[in-house]
């Protein structure tokens, strides 16, 4: 997927988090020697779009921190291609409570290659751009409180209280800008997927940056323990009404 697809796709599967931040929840004793995949198809103009692999590691140790990496692997394909031709491996490293340390995204849009850097101290965001090779950007933000970016967000939503009417609110980081998130717990109900009909919460709210843009979004996650991120439905441009579905998953 195209790199603001990748962006808008993971901001919208962020509608979530905020004041609850300080409260998400570390992985259980049984979870930390656990890998997780999860594979999503993505769908578009009335055909698939492209694919997405999810992938959460082991803690492992990187300097001073203990950190699990989260890794986003996906592409586009067909018509969507056609309009955004892209793919990516991005990779962010998040503590125990599943926020973002530090991240290295590489994105191929268009035929020209992005990597972006970024480091989280605390509230702080430390980020490079660079494109073709060369430095594009840099970037420096400091956020009302810590909050995720495009790839951690995933990981941070499944471990979030999934208590109808929780309201939520988070910042997230794309690579570029800084957008504000909300979003309110809804009440848990049957959705038919690929893999079958599974009880699943629904998560809906709205994606911002001032007055410059504005997307509601709808997220639906796992009714069960592992909180799987099974649907996510938002708008995207020129191809309009865009879903990210869960076609498998495994743990190992």
């Amino acid at each position: 997927m195209s790199y603001r697809t990748l962006s808008t796709l993971a901001t919208a599967l962020v509608a979530l988090g905020g004041m609850a931040t300080a409260a998400a929840a570390g992985a259980t004793p049984s979870e930390e020697a656990t890998t997780f995949t999860y594979r999503y198809e993505l769908r578009a103009l009335g055909a698939k779009a492209g694919e997405a692999v999810l992938f959460i590691g082991t803690p492992e140790k990187i300097g001073r921190h203990t950190l699990r990496p989260v890794r986003i692997d996906a592409r586009t394909e067909g018509l969507a291609a056609s309009v955004m031709k892209t793919d990516t491996a991005s990779t962010s490293w998040v503590d125990h409570v599943w926020l973002p340390v530090r991240g290295r995204w590489d994105i191929t849009l268009d035929k020209v290659r992005r990597v972006y850097k970024t480091v989280f101290e605390g509230r702080r965001i430390k980020g490079t751009d660079t494109r073709g090779g060369k430095l594009f950007a840099k970037n420096d933000y400091t956020l009302r409180q810590r909050g995720v970016d495009i790839v951690s967000v995933f990981p941070w939503i499944m471990h979030q209280d999934m208590s109808p009417g929780t309201n939520y609110a988070i910042q997230v980081y794309d690579g570029r800008m800084v957008y504000d998130l909300a979003f309110t717990v809804g009440t848990a109900s049957d959705i038919h997927l690929p893999i079958g009909i599974r009880k699943a919460i629904p998560l809906r709210g709205k994606i911002s940056r001032g007055d410059a843009y504005s997307r509601d979004v709808e997220v639906w996650v796992s009714a069960d323990t592992d909180r799987a991120v099974y649907k996510l439905v938002f708008k995207y441009g020129v191809l309009g009404e865009v879903e990210a579905v869960l076609v498998g998953n495994k743990k190992a």
